[in-house]
């Protein structure tokens, strides 16, 4: 008896480490650690912000990045922080891979087109964006946020198909390091709940589970804030969160204002401070007046204006007032900055909706373009296409495999994936301008996802053939 269960032990292991796994875990390791070593640590705009731990910055980049310098020095710790970022991104990608696999009858094609298209994200990025860098080797929290995304992906998708604790623990704990990361990473706890609403409400009505689910969801909420006012309270000595989440949408709505909004301001220093803001937009032509005809121009034209109204004129009118205003320390500024901004935000959302939804609209849908392609006029229509194609597929096999109400291992894939690209396209397409840097997490899941519905068909299809051909030979 010893002897079997030590043989069904042995089964196990080498059932776990195939020798195929581990070479694509090692194909995966030497492509990422190819960037770092090729281009080293890559310094980005915003790097600095991050390792000098800038009040406006989420906790968990700041923290990597010091955790690094502890080890490794002022002067060496940016290689090893990069080279660790790789090593990330090779297990996310292959973890991603070997589940399709387990999943889809030990599909090594399915594997492979999987890692080809975490590849080919990061190739794409290196080697034909006008960035001309990897994120991975970059000082960036998309080194982090692309792997742990995936991983969140995977947790997420493994816990609809096998409802297991430790599928939601794992979902739990990448989104609480996402959402500590960046704050767009909220659309992680957004895809939670819109999974257990579409799983455990529409399909299966199991309303006890439903509300357990999203509590978890609002606890990981609670405590992001918790750990952002804590870190503050580590670095700065002051229980506040971080600073500059109001500048994001008000930037939207100066875009979308003009004279007359004036007049919803009771406050004076408020009106004020929105009429030089408002005033200097119009000189520069950072308004939607003046951008072109037709949505791609329309978004184009408020993507170049968003940081130009925030950091280029919202900033130095608001912290200027309060300088020359008040005696303030820096973290007394930075919260009246917030509170300036939150409140003119507020106001603002009272001005006419027309222009507000013409632009989300078109900044939402460049989002969904940008999240499987890239914005040009030949690749507007193929992402079109694409998506049609994603949904006939997944409509089909749901149809004919009368899937709805079941736990299907690829019509889950496929929804939670596409959850992911919708709620991302939205969410980010009412804060922000949908650049690539925004939407490409998804970019080669969706292509996973594809690969795995085609290959579906194309199984259905030849199984098909196969039944009718066997039964032609029997009537013979």
């Amino acid at each position: 008896m010893e002897k079997k269960g030590a043989l069904k032990e042995l089964g196990k292991f080498k059932k776990r480490w195939d020798k195929w796994d581990i070479c694509l875990f090692a194909a995966a390791l030497g492509f990422y650690l190819f960037f770092p070593l090729f281009d080293g640590p890559v310094w980005c705009k915003d790097s600095p912000s991050y390792a000098t731990m800038n009040i406006t910055r989420e906790p968990l980049y700041p923290t990597f990045l010091l955790i690094f310098r502890k080890l490794f020095g002022e002067e060496g710790y940016l290689m090893p922080v990069v080279v660790a970022q790789s090593i990330l991104a090779a297990y996310a990608t292959w973890k991603l891979a070997v589940t399709v696999k387990e999943y889809k009858n030990g599909s090594r094609l399915l594997a492979l087109l999987s890692v080809c298209f975490q590849f080919g994200v990061t190739f794409l990025c290196r080697f034909v964006a006008i960035r001309g860098s990897s994120y991975i080797d970059s000082i960036m929290t998309e080194g982090l946020g692309l792997s742990l995304y995936v991983l969140f992906i995977v947790q997420l998708y493994k816990y609809v198909v096998e409802e297991k604790t430790g599928n939601l623990a794992g979902t739990a704990f990448y989104a609480f390091l996402l959402v500590n990361l960046r704050k767009q990473m909220l659309v992680s706890l957004c895809l939670m709940a819109a999974v257990f609403l579409l799983y455990y409400l529409v399909k299966e009505r199991r309303g006890k589970k439903l509300i357990l689910l999203l509590g978890i969801t609002a606890g990981i909420f609670i405590a992001c804030r918790f750990t952002d006012k804590l870190y503050n309270f580590c670095v700065r000595g002051a229980w506040i969160e971080h600073s500059g989440t109001a500048m994001g949408m008000l930037c939207t709505l100066i875009y979308t204002s003009d004279e007359e909004d004036a007049h919803l301001f009771e406050d004076e220093v408020l009106r004020g401070l929105y009429e030089e803001i408002s005033e200097e937009a119009d000189r520069q032509g950072l308004k939607i007046t003046y951008a072109p005809e037709g949505w791609v121009d329309l978004s184009s034209h408020y993507a170049d204006s968003y940081d130009a109204i925030g950091y280029g004129i919202i900033n130095p009118v608001v912290q200027g007032y309060i300088k020359e205003n008040m005696e303030a320390s820096e973290i007394e500024a930075v919260l009246k900055y917030d509170e300036y901004c939150g409140d003119m935000t507020k106001i603002l959302l009272g001005q006419e909706k027309g222009d507000l939804i013409r632009v989300y609209a078109a900044n939402a849908w460049k989002g969904f373009v940008n999240s499987i392609a890239r914005v040009n006029r030949l690749l507007n229509i193929y992402a079109v296409i694409a998506y049609l194609l994603y949904l006939g597929l997944y409509g089909y096999w749901v149809w004919e495999k009368k899937c709805w109400a079941k736990r299907d291992r690829s019509a889950a894939l496929a929804e939670v994936v596409l959850g992911g690209v919708i709620i991302n396209s939205l969410v980010v397409g009412a804060m922000i301008f949908c650049q690539p840097r925004y939407m490409i997490y998804n970019m080669g899941l969706f292509y996973t996802a594809l690969s795995v519905l085609m290959y579906d068909r194309a199984e259905a299809v030849l199984s098909g053939r196969q039944m009718s051909d066997s039964r032609g030979k029997e009537s013979a």
